[in-house]
């Protein structure tokens, strides 16, 4: 999860900012999953995603 974070950062994707008087904040969850590679090797993936 720190990865993805530093990497957000890195990439200047989005940045920490003050929350304006009267707006809600948006939900959202980290989505951990292992993917299978060809070669029988596993690689673990992490997202932030917006909740519904």
């Amino acid at each position: 999860m720190k990865d993805e974070m530093d990497s957000l950062l890195t990439n200047q994707t989005w940045q920490l900012t003050e929350l304006p008087q009267g707006k809600k904040t948006l939900q959202n969850k980290w989505v951990y999953r292992v993917k299978d590679e060809h070669d029988g090797s596993k690689r673990y993936k992490t997202r932030l995603v917006q909740e519904v």
